[in-house]
């Protein structure tokens, strides 16, 4: 009876499978002292076997885990490399231009914007600054080569086909703000060499206008006129003397290119006026005015009002108005006849057109040639009070007018 007692007790022992263990990490944690310790308790390794649980799953999981966790890192460096290398000049290539990297505090970059943003260095280099990529892409499709390029991003200027003699710079984008003359720089910055503005052919459908800005001084204004001319198909623009810079950066940006579409003649005298119209041209100077009046001077001679006018010519400064002049002006354009703008029939001859200022107005020499042609005003009816109109706008709804006259009148014919 005891031996089979002992006999069936050393098989149950011999039954049971001993567990292994093995060392595993913890969620649990033990405070000791003021420090964290994380615990590696005792763990049963051949617990599926026991409880039949599959524990395949989980080791295959962590091998996946570890596999990806390689993988992204390899693709997060290559992506680095493939950045660099793009960023970098590359000499090989054809695809990407060559350039060089600049520091924020380099003196070439001082040295050329100082050149260009100077009026005087500006004259005499004969150099003009486009910022933004619209407008330097406007001056590579007219012709003009750019000398110097600034960017920040290669994606800049990639798009835009540049000759292999431009300089391209790549500088820090705060270096481009602090020389940029808008609130936010677009981040590129090009350099050009002013072109010969005069020798560029009016358009095929150009009508027969030419526009004269007499102290124009406000660069905006200016740069609203130049292109509301090329829009509507101006034949020439002149701009006499004591108007602002044509190349000016801010007559440039308000213009958006129209710079390259159009002749433009500039710092003309009055001397050089007949030369460059025709002697059979109607000319017509345009006024803003609502309320237009008639003024009773004593100047029923053109003799002697021609000879008034000379005898101030020769005593007041070249562009510089006084209290006696400016009075004069206004009656002398007083003096001239009044039509609204859409009551004159503008294709019957040609049409020269002259825009004073909004403080100076025109000058002494521009009312002896309007007194001379027998010119008439036009005029721009305005409602609500408003007693004038921005000089830009003014010329926008003239010359449009205009264009819309000779489309009418072509389609009549045809």
């Amino acid at each position: 009876m005891l031996r089979n007692i002992v006999q069936l007790s050393l098989k149950s022992i011999h039954d049971v499978k001993f567990l292994r263990t093995v060392n595993l990490r913890s969620t649990i944690r033990c405070k000791y002292s003021t420090k964290w310790i994380s615990r590696r308790p005792v763990a049963i390794v051949n617990k599926h076997e026991l409880l039949d649980i599959d524990n395949t799953i989980k080791t295959d999981e962590q091998r996946t885990r570890k596999t990806h966790r390689r993988k992204s890192r390899i693709n997060t460096n290559e992506k680095e490399k493939e950045e660099k290398q793009k960023e970098n000049k590359i000499e090989g290539s054809t695809t990407e231009p060559k350039y060089i990297a600049l520091d924020a505090d380099d003196k070439l970059i001082s040295s050329l914007m100082i050149d260009v943003k100077t009026k005087k260095r500006r004259e005499k280099n004969r150099q003009m600054l486009l910022e933004g990529f619209r407008l330097i892409e406007d001056a590579i499709q007219a012709g003009i080569i750019p000398k110097v390029i600034f960017f920040n991003r290669l994606s800049d200027i990639l798009s835009l086909s540049l000759p292999k003699e431009v300089k391209l710079y790549k500088i820090p984008y705060r270096t481009i703000q602090l020389w940029s003359n808008l609130t936010t720089s677009p981040g590129i910055i090009g350099i050009f060499e002013i072109p010969d503005a005069e020798t560029k052919e009016p358009a095929e459908n150009a009508i027969p206008l030419t526009i004269i800005c007499d102290n124009i001084r406000e660069p905006g204004n200016l740069g609203t006129i130049v292109r509301a001319a090329a829009a509507a198909g101006c034949e020439k623009l002149l701009l006499m003397k004591g108007c602002v810079d044509l190349w000016e950066p801010k007559v440039l940006r308000s213009a958006i290119g129209a710079h390259f579409r159009l002749p433009i003649f500039t710092s003309i005298s009055w001397n050089e006026i007949p030369t460059l119209i025709n002697s059979n041209e109607d000319s017509f100077t345009e006024v803003n005015d609502n309320c237009v009046k008639q003024d009773n001077l004593d100047m029923h001679n053109d003799q002697n009002k021609d000879n008034m006018i000379d005898q101030l010519i020769g005593q007041t400064k070249p562009y510089k108005s006084t209290a006696k002049t400016k009075l004069l002006v206004k009656q002398l354009i007083s003096q001239l006849p009044v039509k609204p703008y859409y009551a004159l029939n503008f294709t019957e001859k040609e049409v020269v057109l002259v825009i004073g200022g909004e403080t100076e107005g025109v000058s002494l020499e521009s009312c002896k040639l309007l007194h001379s042609r027998n010119c008439i005003r036009v005029n721009i009816p305005l409602t609500n009070g408003v007693d004038s109109l921005n000089v830009g706008v003014a010329v926008g709804i003239v010359t449009f007018e205009m264009k819309r006259q000779f489309v009418t009148c072509k389609i009549d014919n045809e």
